[in-house]
């Protein structure tokens, strides 16, 4: 079970990419997030079940027997698992170069693990446990190549360089980038951006702001760290590395309104999506019920006002919520829109209550999901 769990998070970590246009990214790396704790339960009861039978083992664990080779790769696999789950949760605090190598270790894991289990493991002669093993060391296989052949493509591909930074409130700006022509996103979805900075750790997602229509690629972003300052201190022509796009927090292609709620720095997706939607002359209705602390902390206000028609109609909440009685007052009929929801989360949470309350069904609430 332990080695069953462990080779799925690693294949599924190696093919999220893949697998981001049917669940979404975000959703594929918190359910590894969660999965990496009942994988932790089983690799750990396994060495400490043999401890509670036999002392003996204890010395084993500290001193590996390198006269049983089987045994010897279990127990530093162990190490290995351990290493990399305390990299995990001090991810932000490691340099990207040091992560990508304790993720190498990943496959060193995964093998180590597999000899381990083949050659010690009291059931490998089982021929279920023998096809499953083999069925999970083919999909291991395919999901190092295909990792591996999309880094290569990325390292290989275009370049991205800061063409703009543009202040947009006291504490949010605009990071515009020059948009190479092979670039292509859907309106609503995220990067995961990457600064040639010393000590600026990991990479960070952030929503893009532009319509896949615009010439740029815009970034709004709310200046809340060491990278985002870094950001904002940006040089025109300097590189940034950018990963994707990934997400689906996309409007489906489908006759229904839409309702856009957002409260803050939430609100980038929907300038994607609105803009994108008045480019493409799209024939739906768009409600916009944006909360912000206050008139100033708006962001991009001048953009929205000046998107002109019947069919956008935006409302600013300035220091209140977006209750249910304030979208039954703007939306007649909620059962005629697919519902967005992007925001601080208590804020998403009480608004998808309001909604259900309202009569809006499940499918048609979409909420996006912070992760990072």
């Amino acid at each position: 079970m332990g080695f069953t769990c462990l080779s799925f998070l690693i294949i599924s970590g190696d093919t999220a990419r893949f697998f981001d246009k049917y669940f979404g990214l975000d959703k594929i790396i918190k359910f590894q997030r969660k999965f990496s704790l009942f994988t932790a339960t089983f690799l750990i009861l396994h060495p400490l079940f043999f401890i509670l039978s036999d002392s003996l083992f204890a010395k084993y664990l500290i001193f590996p027997d390198f006269t049983l080779p089987p045994l010897a790769l279990g127990i530093i696999s162990f190490y290995i698992f351990i290493t990399v789950m305390a990299a995990s949760l001090a991810y932000k605090r490691i340099s990207n170069t040091v992560w990508q190598y304790i993720h190498i270790l990943t496959y060193v894991l995964f093998f180590f693990s597999l000899y381990h289990a083949v050659n010690w493991g009291s059931d490998s002669s089982s021929i279920f446990i023998k096809s499953l093993y083999s069925v999970l060391f083919i999909c291991a296989l395919c999901g190092i190549v295909f990792r591996t052949q999309y880094k290569i493509r990325k390292y290989y591909s275009d370049k991205f360089y800061v063409k703009k930074i543009k202040c947009e409130t006291g504490d949010t700006f605009s990071l515009i980038l020059s948009r190479p022509k092979n670039f292509s996103f859907k309106a609503g979805q995220f990067c995961f951006l990457r600064l040639n900075k010393k000590r600026l750790y990991a990479r960070h997602p952030f929503t893009i702001s532009s319509a896949p229509g615009q010439q740029d690629l815009r970034f709004t972003i709310k200046n809340t760290g060491r990278f985002t300052e870094a950001a904002i201190n940006l040089k025109l022509g300097d590189e940034v590395v950018v990963e994707g796009p990934f997400g689906i927090f996309t409007p489906k292609d489908s006759a229904k309104n839409l309702l856009l709620i957002a409260g803050g720095v939430g609100i980038t997706p929907f300038l994607s999506i609105i803009k994108n939607l008045q480019l493409e002359n799209k024939k739906i209705d768009v409600i916009l019920l944006y909360g912000s602390k206050t008139k100033e902390d708006i962001i991009c206000k001048k953009e929205l006002d000046d998107i002109k028609g019947d069919w956008f109609k935006k409302v600013y909440v300035i220091n209140g919520h977006i209750t249910e009685s304030l979208i039954k007052k703007h939306v007649k009929d909620i059962t005629g829109f697919s519902c967005y929801i992007c925001g601080p989360e208590p804020m998403k949470k009480t608004v998808k209550k309001a909604l259900h309350n309202l009569g809006a069904k499940k499918r048609d609430i979409i909420i996006e999901d912070f992760f990072w």
